[in-house]
């Protein structure tokens, strides 16, 4: 028979195996419950939600510092461009050199910095361009989205000699245009006007990037072969042939109060002028043309990439296939 003190020993191993038992069956659904335990995982969650919410903000912030960016090279090169075309109207004299300084003082945007210099550098070669193109003042349409109309708008065809029929002031970029424009003066509406207003906002709802271009001008031929044939954008630009619609001169005369811009082509985004060819083939060559789309864009632009780019993706998913 056992001793008594083997007996105890015994006995308090078992009751201590019970209770380790009972501990271990019990202490994690104790543990779950415990206030301890939850204000740990609340914490955690909280933690999380705010990396994401950072995570959030950081984008937008980089996002809109991007933008501000684009905008502040924009306005320092056209501040360059301005001053630079001042000097050329200090030596512009009489009547010519009132109007433009009386036109010039009025502007409240330009389309790009490469338009300005171009309306610069053409005022050196020939005076009455400098004032006919540093006179432009841009004022975008609030509200409007700017398309295309009119018959043969995409189809891509373009006349490289200008039809004998077209007047003498076309409203095609050009260098030595020395003729004063007259100013456009408000007066009654006509019917024409409004069928004009009319037509122009039904193109303004056909998409958010429009080209009004000419069919025989080169400079809108280079505008479109960038945007058409060098990129892929979603929806396509819009082009809109004004020599060939039948309001055309009536259009381009609405742009240029709209716009500012009097010659083609115009590119306008969301109603927003940014130039002419000169200056879609400087944002493209500066590789800035895709990001100023976008930005301008907003939502209504899906995609923008460059056809080189589309060309590589599409060789890497066909290897990707054969492999």
């Amino acid at each position: 028979m056992p001793s008594s003190r083997r007996m105890k020993v015994t006995g308090l191993i078992a009751i201590l195996t019970v209770l380790i038992i009972v501990y271990v069956t019990n202490g994690a659904s104790n543990t779950y419950n415990s206030p301890f335990y939850t204000r740990t995982v609340e914490a955690i969650k909280s933690r999380q939600d705010a990396e994401a919410r950072e995570n959030v903000i950081a984008e937008e912030k980089s996002r809109l510092d991007r933008v501000e960016r684009v905008q502040k090279e924009h306005d320092a090169a056209v501040l360059a461009a301005a001053e630079e075309s001042g000097s050329v109207l200090k030596g512009l004299g009489g009547d010519a050199a009132k109007a433009a300084g009386a036109e010039a003082g009025a502007e409240k945007q330009k389309p790009l910095a490469q338009d300005v210099k171009e309306a610069a550098s053409g005022a050196v070669k020939a005076a009455g361009s400098a004032v006919s193109e540093v006179a432009e003042k841009v004022k975008p349409v609030v509200g409007r989205k700017t398309m295309q109309a009119g018959n043969n708008a995409a189809d891509g065809k373009v006349v490289q000699t200008k039809p004998a029929s077209a007047p003498a002031d076309d409203g095609v970029a050009k260098v030595g245009n020395v003729v004063t424009q007259p100013t456009n003066k408000p007066g009654p509406e006509t019917e024409e006007d409004h069928r004009v207003e009319t037509e122009l906002n039904d193109i303004l709802k056909k998409g958010p990037i429009i080209i009004f271009s000419k069919s025989y001008c080169p400079y809108s031929k280079k505008a479109k072969h960038i945007l058409l044939d060098m990129y892929t954008i979603t929806p396509p630009p819009y082009v809109v042939e004004l020599d060939q619609h039948e309001l055309g001169q009536g259009l381009q005369g609405a742009l240029h109060k709209s716009t500012g811009r009097r010659t083609v082509p115009n590119v306008l985004i969301n109603g927003k002028s940014i130039g002419g060819g000169d200056d879609i083939e400087a944002l493209h060559r500066d590789g800035k043309l895709a990001e100023t789309l976008r930005s301008m864009g907003g939502k209504r632009v899906v995609s923008v990439e460059p056809k080189e780019a589309e060309a590589e993706r599409d060789v890497k998913r066909a290897v990707k296939f054969k492999g």
